[in-house]
């Protein structure tokens, strides 16, 4: 118990410097023009989340004799899992519709958004244009990020976090909760909107989680809405809009 306390204390620390020190830089990164500067910047951004969000965990998971939680579903989340509906069989069809689905969507809206006319106030509740990639060079570094991101943040905030409130007498579900609220917050530099829509998406992430039994589905999840928000859809909004004229 006093183990499991301290390493969500640190975690709690740790991640609470990086919101910050991420917030900052991410302000700086918004001027930043030379694609070359903007390919290091995603590269490091890929590294430093790494070890933040697997590094740590890993680190924890090890101390607290626990690694096979990585592939093995914790005992402790039964309780939270009782009341999923099992997608396991059914998975195949379930991931191949999601794919689709999220394939669609990006078409749809980058389409609809090269249509749309400017607003008049050009300020965006979630600001994340500055990750857009503006070449073939940056794709590659973005698509690396957001890959990175839906591994381990997934392993972080899905497995590592809520795992260490157990040991504390907490229900599963407040584990979870906070675990969402912490991701939310870690996106803070998308703006307020930014920080509730991902507390959301963190809740719906855990819901798979304890659906599927697994990790693999929350990861492939946040994968493709990372990829469909900085890659595919705007790609296909550049497309319909050098069409367009």
């Amino acid at each position: 118990m006093l183990l499991a306390a301290l390493l969500l204390a640190v975690a709690i620390g740790a991640y609470a410097h990086f919101v910050r020190h991420d917030a900052r830089v991410f302000s700086r990164f918004k001027t930043v023009t030379e694609t070359q500067a903007r390919q290091r910047v995603f590269l490091r951004w890929t590294w430093q989340a790494a070890a933040y969000f697997l590094g740590m965990p890993l680190i924890g998971l090890a101390l607290l004799g626990r690694i096979e939680a990585l592939w093995s579903f914790p005992a402790e989340f039964a309780p939270a899992a009782t009341d999923m509906p099992e997608i396991g069989d059914m998975s195949a069809g379930f991931i191949g519709a999601l794919a689709g689905a999220v394939f669609a969507g990006g078409v749809i809206g980058g389409v609809l958004a090269s249509r749309r006319r400017k607003p008049a106030k050009p300020r965006k509740a979630i600001d994340i244009d500055a990750m857009i990639p503006r070449n073939r060079a940056e794709t590659l570094r973005v698509a690396l990020l957001g890959a990175n991101a839906a591994l381990t943040e997934e392993v972080c905030f899905r497995l590592y976090i809520p795992l260490l409130f157990m040991p504390l007498g907490a229900s599963p579900w407040i584990g979870f909760g906070a675990a969402a609220l912490l991701f939310g917050a870690m996106h803070r530099y998308q703006g307020w909107l930014g920080v509730v829509l991902t507390s959301l998406l963190g809740m719906m992430f855990a819901f798979a989680y304890l659906a599927s039994g697994g990790l693999a589905l929350p990861i492939l999840l946040h994968l493709l809405l990372n990829w469909n928000g900085l890659i595919l859809r705007p790609m296909i909004k550049a497309l319909a809009s050098r069409r367009a004229d």
